[in-house]
């Protein structure tokens, strides 16, 4: 006879995954001890806005929709488009999100992309200084950031990260590659210490190496956000989005 839950949740379950290093130890579902948000984009997208997000930013031609096709092997997705260079979209959540010491923290992503090296991707935690652009969320507009993925040029995924408007920094890697047409899943992780790293595909990537206590924003609240620019001249690329997960200690 299946029976319920017979007091509250005070325990999450926490994942012992060795392949994902970062997911180590940290809670599955939200709990006492885990604050745990995931979208799978199954929602309706509203004005180029998924449910649940509180903006869009869109250049002429951009768009955010739900994928429909039936070959891109995953369900609940979203597509972001463009129609020429330097074009694309982006959409974000409330501020609501902090990086904190002593409490880890991880964002990850699942996403694939048509071309590697002439889009712009990047995912994370932004303070939405500005709002007209898309690559404002990640770019020296904004004053505080921790972001993740590609930048034009490069197929091998870069983190950049700036607090208080010091200058944002880009830290490059050539170890961990991603692949035209293929779902990769990117991660952001911060140890609740002094180190930030970036992995792709469970792997670790790269680990941030500038002054953590100069170009690392803790104590900020910050808007988890997804964007895209085109970096190809034609302009019509496409990125796909399987879902978005964050998970932080309380």
């Amino acid at each position: 006879m299946p029976t319920g839950f017979k007091g509250p949740i005070v325990h999450g379950p926490r994942s012992t995954t060795e392949g994902y290093k970062y997911r180590t130890g940290m809670g599955l579902m939200s709990s006492a001890e885990f604050v745990n948000y995931f979208d799978d984009f199954v929602m309706p997208v509203s004005t180029n806005v998924p449910t649940g997000w509180s903006a869009a930013i869109i250049d002429t031609g951009g768009t955010t929709t739900t994928y429909a096709t039936a070959t891109n092997g995953a369900n609940g997705v979203l597509q972001l488009s463009d129609a020429t260079a330097s074009e694309g979209a982006a959409f974000y959540g409330a501020k609501s999100i902090q990086l904190i010491s002593g409490k880890k923290f991880f964002m990850e992503c699942r996403v694939r992309t048509d071309d590697v090296t002439d889009n712009a991707f990047q995912f994370g935690l932004t303070d939405l200084t500005a709002t007209t652009n898309p690559e404002d969320l990640w770019t020296t507009t904004a004053a505080n950031l921790v972001t993740f993925g590609l930048l034009d040029g490069s197929a091998y995924p870069q983190m950049l990260s700036d607090k208080s408007n010091s200058g944002s920094s880009v830290q490059t890697q050539t170890d961990k590659i991603m692949v035209v047409d293929t779902w990769h899943t990117l991660a952001i992780y911060y140890d609740g210490g002094t180190q930030v790293q970036g992995f792709v595909d469970g792997d670790l990537a790269l680990t941030w190496s500038s002054a953590f206590s100069t170009t690392v924003p803790t104590a900020t609240a910050l808007a988890p956000f997804v964007g895209h620019i085109n970096g190809n001249g034609a302009g019509g690329n496409l990125v796909l989005v399987d879902y978005v997960r964050i998970v932080s200690e309380r």
